[in-house]
């Protein structure tokens, strides 16, 4: 990686964590050049406005982060079911308590700035979608292998994961308490092992 790609990651990654905590509309050109440790100049020389780094948070880092928590870990099961289950216990369990009052990065961003941008809006969807059809492969592998009943319908219940994913940290967003994490998986887990045979 050269030092321009370098320093365009290290914008990336100090405008994420500056907007996780804050929110988009939140932060500033200056705050994000200031913590990258930067000029102004050397922002705009990479991002043209600071819209355009809030696209690059989800392409290529959001995207980068949900492949590795949700998907990626699947390919060390034979039964994708049971994967996505502990992958969802692991992922909540580990999740830092500083960041449950935050929520979803992705869905945040999302929420905040759809409607006001429609590439935003665009983008998120883009991801979201590509997780839910990255999900449904492994559920298609599972109905292949006669993990899953006959008559699951793998696209929907792709939909269910990836919201119910999203709702888990919404909703520890909104109470403030990782609890809710313990109740929903324990939902999570009964909903999918009900399409098992």
């Amino acid at each position: 990686m050269g030092k321009q790609e370098d320093t365009r990651k290290l914008i990336i990654e100090s405008a994420f964590s500056l907007i996780y905590e804050n929110g988009f509309q939140g932060v500033g050109v200056r705050e994000i050049a200031e913590k990258a440790n930067l000029t102004i100049g050397a922002f705009f020389y990479h991002f043209p406005t600071k819209n355009q780094v809030g696209y690059a948070i989800i392409e290529e880092f959001l995207s980068k982060g949900i492949m590795e928590r949700w998907i990626l870990p699947l390919e060390g099961y034979e039964n994708p079911i049971e994967g996505m289950i502990k992958t969802f216990k692991k992922t909540f369990a580990s999740w830092p308590d500083e960041f449950v009052s935050r929520g979803c990065p992705l869905n945040n961003l999302g929420q905040e700035m759809s409607a006001i941008d429609a590439e935003f809006q665009k983008k998120a969807k883009v991801l979201l979608t590509t997780w839910m059809k990255h999900t449904k492969k492994y559920l298609d592998f599972a109905k292949k292998q006669k993990i899953l009943k006959a008559n699951t319908d793998t696209k929907k219940l792709a939909e269910f994961i990836v919201t119910f994913q999203e709702a888990t940290f919404a909703m520890g967003k909104v109470m403030n308490d990782r609890k809710v994490y313990d109740s929903l998986y324990i939902s999570f887990k009964e909903h999918l092992e009900s399409h098992c045979i």
